[in-house]
């Protein structure tokens, strides 16, 4: 047998079948190669025909967000935790469904032109502050593309708001268990000389909770809906409208109260006319002149101190950051005008520095513009002018679930507008996801073809 196997392998030789290790190896790469290629086509497969991800990621967003604290790796001044980790996987399955799957003929390109530009001024300019922010706005706006065929449908939009109003009120029950001293709080401001305790749910800050409200107080208006949802269904988004109103108090979030309070009366406007708006207003001016005293002390220091003078304290010192953000674009050449920074942090500065916060611009305005330039910035704002446009238009529609989701969307985005201003919602990776989730539903929502109490009342 020995003598057998030794003529074997004289032939082959013979043949040119010599075995080697370099052979051995382009086999196993190329069988590697077959394999990946395989695993990628099928989880391509999977993300473009299932899209129950992306609801999943939705409605867990609020509770991945609470679990701010545990952290993976630190480096480079940026923290790896969980919520990096489905930041990082929302931008994997967004990207893989727009790559893989025609783009939908009713959502335009605009949000993806914004996108791109805002990624070349980061690539232009790198830093890991600049990967930081386009990372998380990628995450959340690519959503624009994936998120509308699912929630225009009137029956799963439903059920999607009732559930993501039981999951947001978590965080609005743990900021009642914060006010009453059982779990601690996690932001304190100096506030009339005293350290203040300001409820967050939980989150790393009073502002996360807004802007998840932002969104959940429109979609609780909604489902009060009497031509569209059921006597039950009502009764829970008034319990959780009465609570979540309760909650932003405990906040102490000026611009928080002015944004919820215009979206409430904007609802009321566009939904019961002018005089329900009317008696809203006065009930709403009633309760500021009752807590003329505590308002007074939370708005303290929010005007220019003197004609010509604004010092550090204006606008609780987001005056004297916009005014050195302005001055760090500005110094930044004709270049970066254009194309901006990309990132907001000053120059030269330690991000860690406890007297200046060299990477928030307290504005979003202004940190797009430091971030992404003119050119970016002009995206951006005309990115917002097409989704108000859009929104308006909708309002006349005769049906009233198409002509429900534009007045919900019209209000997030005049929150949004607002509180761009004196805080950074396009930083925020829930701000992000659920403004572009809702934007996308409005393009894609059509007229019912059977009535429409039929189909709300599961």
């Amino acid at each position: 047998m020995d003598s057998g196997m030794a003529r074997a392998e004289v032939q082959l030789h013979d043949k040119g079948f010599t075995p080697s290790v370099e052979a051995s190896a382009s086999i196993a790469m190329g069988a590697a190669g077959v394999a990946a290629g395989t695993a990628i086509q099928l989880f391509a497969y999977w993300v473009t025909k299932s899209y129950r991800w992306v609801l999943w990621l939705l409605l867990t967003k609020p509770l991945v967000d609470l679990a701010w604290r545990w952290t993976f790796v630190e480096t480079a001044y940026q923290v790896i935790n969980l919520q990096a980790v489905v930041g990082i996987a929302a931008l994997i399955l967004n990207g893989t469904a727009v790559l893989f799957k025609p783009l939908d003929k009713r959502l335009p390109r605009s949000v993806l032109i914004f996108l791109f530009c805002a990624t070349a001024s980061v690539v232009f300019s790198p830093s890991s502050e600049g990967l930081n922010e386009i990372l998380r706005l990628l995450a959340g706006a690519m959503f624009f593309y994936t998120a509308g065929p699912l929630l225009a449908d009137r029956i799963r939009f439903a059920r999607y708001a009732k559930a993501l109003l039981l999951v947001g009120a978590i965080p609005v029950v743990l900021t009642y268990f914060q006010a009453a001293g059982i779990l601690p709080f996690d932001y304190f401001d100096w506030i009339d000389h005293a350290a203040l305790g300001r409820g967050s749910g939980t989150y790393p800050t009073p502002l996360n909770l807004v802007y998840l409200l932002i969104y959940m107080v429109p979609l609780g208006l909604y489902l009060t809906c009497k031509e569209i949802h059921t006597a039950a269904v009502r009764w829970m988004a008034w319990l959780f409208l009465a609570a979540a109103f309760v909650a932003l108090a405990f906040t102490y979030h000026r611009a928080g109260y002015i944004a919820v309070a215009l979206q409430v009366l904007l609802w009321f406007y566009l939904s019961r006319g002018r005089r329900s708006a009317a008696a809203l207003f006065l009930a709403l001016a009633l309760l500021a002149a009752i807590s003329s005293e505590r308002l007074g002390t939370l708005f303290d220091r929010t005007v220019i101190s003197g004609v010509g003078e604004v010092d550090e304290h204006f606008l609780r010192g987001r005056g004297f950051q916009w005014i050195l953000f302005l001055q760090s674009y500005y110094s930044s050449g004709p270049i970066h005008w254009l194309i901006g920074n990309g990132g907001s942090i000053i120059a030269g500065l330690d991000p860690l520095d406890a007297e200046i916060d060299a990477n928030e611009p307290h504005s979003d305005y202004i940190r797009i513009l430091h971030a992404y330039g003119l050119v970016g910035f002009g995206l951006y704002v005309s990115m917002l002018f097409q989704f108000f446009r859009k929104a308006i238009r909708r309002l006349r529609d005769p049906d009233a679930f198409p002509k429900a989701v534009a007045r919900i969307v019209l209000v997030v985005l005049v929150a949004v507008v607002l509180l761009s201003i004196t805080t950074e919602p396009m930083r925020y990776p829930s701000a992000v996801w659920y403004l572009f989730a809702l934007v996308s539903a409005l393009y894609c929502v059509e007229r019912p073809s059977e009535p429409v109490r039929e189909a709300a009342g599961a």
